[in-house]
C-alpha cells in the first residue's frame, strides 16, 4: 500500500546491527551462500532497517539501525519465523517523467537478484547516506540515480511525496517520488545507451539492461501488457502519478 507523506518523516540512525537470534543469522547465511554459488554478482552490501516508529504532532521518527541485502532478501524470500524479529528495510525510488510525456522503468539485468524484473530507479540505503545522525532520503536517491542511469538529481523537479508501506509480501518502508527530466524518452534512452557501454567498459555493476517507456496517458495499459516480473509496489504507484501534474 501506497500513501501521501502528510508529515515529515525523520529517519534517526543509531550506529548499532539489528538485533536476531544466532538461528536466524545462521538461517541467512545458509541462504546467501546458497544464492551467491547461483549467482556470483550478488554482493551483500549495507543497508538499514526500521527499529521503532514514534509519531509526534509535527514529525513521525523512524528509528533505524544497521542490517545487510542479504538479510533483506531472506526476509523478502524466506520470512522471518516470528513476526517479531520482522525486519522493515528502508529505500528510495523516482518515478522519473520525460518532458514528452514518458514514465520510465528499468529492467533490472541478469546479473541482478531479480532478473528481467521491472522496477523505478533507487535502491536501498548505505552509510553514505547517514548526515549529522540522519539517513537523508534525497542523499539516497541522488547516490541511486547517479549510479543507475548517470543522472543528477539536482536537475530534477521532484518531491518524496509518497511512502510504500509494509505488506504480506514486502517488508519495507519506501520513499517515493515522482520526477519531470527535462530530455524526451529518444534523448534519454540514448544518454542511457551511452552510459551502458561506460560501465561495461570499466566492468561496473550494471543495474539496468534497458529502460521501458510507458505513455503517461496509457501507462496502466501498456504496463499490464509486458510481461516481466514487477515490483508490487509498480502498479499502484504509477496509478497515483498518472493523476499528478509536475
Amino acid at each position: 500500500m501506497i500513501k501521501q507523506i502528510i508529515k515529515p518523516i525523520i529517519l534517526k540512525y543509531e550506529d548499532r546491527e539489528i538485533n536476531l537470534p544466532n538461528e536466524i543469522k545462521e538461517n541467512i547465511k545458509i541462504f546467501w551462500d546458497k544464492l551467491i554459488k547461483e549467482n556470483p554478482n550478488l554482493f551483500n552490501g549495507e543497508n538499514h532497517c526500521v527499529e521503532s516508529i514514534i509519531e509526534k504532532e509535527d514529525r513521525i521518527e523512524m528509528n533505524v539501525v544497521k542490517t545487510n541485502y542479504a538479510t533483506y532478501l531472506y526476509n523478502e524470500r524466506i520470512g522471518m519465523p516470528d513476526k517479531k524479529f520482522n525486519i522493515i528495510h528502508v529505500w528510495s525510488g523516482i518515478l522519473l517523467e520525460t518532458n514528452d510525456n514518458y514514465f520510465v522503468l528499468g529492467e533490472m539485468d541478469d546479473t541482478t537478484s531479480v532478473p528481467r524484473c521491472l522496477q523505478i530507479p533507487g535502491g536501498g540505503t548505505s552509510d553514505e547516506d547517514i548526515k549529522n545522525g540522519i539517513l537523508e532520503m534525497d542523499m539516497n536517491l541522488q547516490r541511486e540515480l547517479k549510479e543507475e542511469l548517470n543522472l543528477d538529481l539536482k536537475d530534477i523537479e521532484y518531491k518524496i511525496n509518497y511512502l510504500e508501506c509494509p505488506s504480506e509480501k514486502r517488508s519495507v518502508y519506501g520513499f517515493l517520488a515522482v520526477g519531470k527530466i527535462d530530455m524526451t524518452k529518444q534523448n534519454l534512452n540514448r544518454h542511457f545507451e551511452n552510459y551502458k557501454k561506460y560501465i561495461e567498459e570499466n566492468n561496473l555493476e550494471q543495474e539496468f539492461s534497458k529502460l521501458i517507456f510507458l505513455d503517461k496517458k496509457k501507462a496502466l495499459e501498456e504496463l499490464d501488457k509486458l510481461n516481466n516480473p514487477k515490483r508490487e509496489y509498480l502498479r499502484e504507484f504509477i496509478e497515483i502519478s498518472m493523476q499528478s501534474k509536475l
